[in-house]
Parts: structure tokens; sequence; C-alpha cells
């Protein structure tokens, strides 16, 4: 017996990139479980799937920092308690993060790709199913999407939740109206200004003195 759920949540995140630097991405999950039937003539409830796969992912992937804990340009160093620095080492624009740990997403791979987020993701929830699940299949996929878009990346201090968390992200689509109509030459202009974009508010920046 199969048991599919589509669009079960939505994984807002970052990820860091050699190229690119840090990347806001959203992806969609789908999942797919086989296995034996319940008490219940059910593989597992549906409206409890949903409910405890989404608070695995939301607590392991989901608004946090995905790094490529493999890759050569990227050096991950524990500091205090719960605290680590993750260095991602360009001979320009190096990135250098000190975040507690629940910010970051430490994935087994040189590199960030759909593919090994969704290995990832399987890793995360294979151990923490009911015992009669026996299979698990798990898609990622982007929002259709059929204008312009952009990724950027950022965090909201006085959030109550994990969208407080600096280097999170997401993978929009782009909508500018003039005059009440829109302006598609105008979105490309943006877009070529900062497809790839870190928001950061004024009053949030300090000098690289006290950072070190």
């Amino acid at each position: 017996m199969k048991l599919f759920v589509r669009d079960l949540t939505v994984i807002d995140s970052s990820y860091l990139c050699p190229q690119r630097g840090m990347v806001g991405e959203s992806w969609i999950l789908d999942v797919v479980m086989s296995g034996e039937l319940n008490e219940m003539s059910m593989v597992l409830d549906f409206s409890r799937v949903k409910k405890q796969i989404k608070q695995i992912v939301d607590e392991y992937v989901d608004h946090r920092l995905i790094v490529p804990s493999q890759n050569p340009a990227i050096r991950i160093e524990p500091t205090k308690s719960g605290y680590s620095t993750v260095d991602l080492l360009r001979e320009d624009n190096s990135l250098h993060l000190h975040c507690p740990d629940e910010a970051y997403c430490f994935v087994n791979a040189e590199e960030v790709t759909i593919e090994s987020v969704t290995q990832h993701v399987y890793e995360v929830l294979k151990g923490k199913l009911p015992e009669n699940v026996q299979g698990l299949e798990i898609t990622l996929r982007h929002e259709d999407i059929s204008g312009p878009f952009y990724h950027y990346s950022h965090g909201l201090k006085k959030h109550d939740g994990n969208c407080q968390r600096i280097a999170h992200g997401h993978r929009s689509p782009v909508e500018l109206l003039v005059n009440g109509k829109r302006d598609l030459e105008l979105e490309q202009e943006w877009l070529n200004a900062g497809r790839i974009s870190i928001l950061v508010a004024k009053k949030m920046s300090v000098s690289l003195r006290i950072l070190i």
C-alpha cells in the first residue's frame, strides 16, 4: 500500500555556493510512503503524516543555511558550545558566519543541488517514521514560475519563529507595476541588478572589527 502526499510543505532556505555566494531557494516537498497497514487499515493517518513530516523538515532543514560540508572552499569550525563558524573562502567576497548550530544544515556533499538536498531530507526522515512505513520516496521541485524570479536571503530579527535566522531565503516571482500596469522591461532591469540578493537593514550592519 502506498500513501502519496503532494505539496506537503515548502522548504525556504539559503545555501552556500562557491560561485554564487549565499543563494536563497525554495523547494516544494512531495512524499510517497509504502508499507503495511496499521490498526486503522492505513499506512499512516493522512492528517498525522503531514504534521509529523513537516515538523521534522522544519526542525532539521527549513529556514536554515544549507552548507555542502565536503566542498574544499568551505571551512567549518565549532566554537563555543552550540555555535560554529562557517567560512566560504574565495579570492573575492569571501563569506564568514558565526551562528548557533540550529542555523545550519550540513549536507554531506561537495555542492548543494536539488539531488543532494533530496538525499539529505531522505536520510533525515527515514529513521523517524513509524515502523510500518517500509518505503520512502522524496521529491523536491521548484514552484512553476512562468515569469521572472529572483533568489534572496534575509532574516527577520523580531520574528517569533525561525524567520529570525539571518541566513535563510526564498526563490520568488517578480512583478513590478507602473501606473497599475506590469512593466516587463523594468522587471528585467531589476533582475539584472540583483537576481541573487542578501537583504540587510542598514541599522543591522556593523564594523568588521566587531566580528573579528
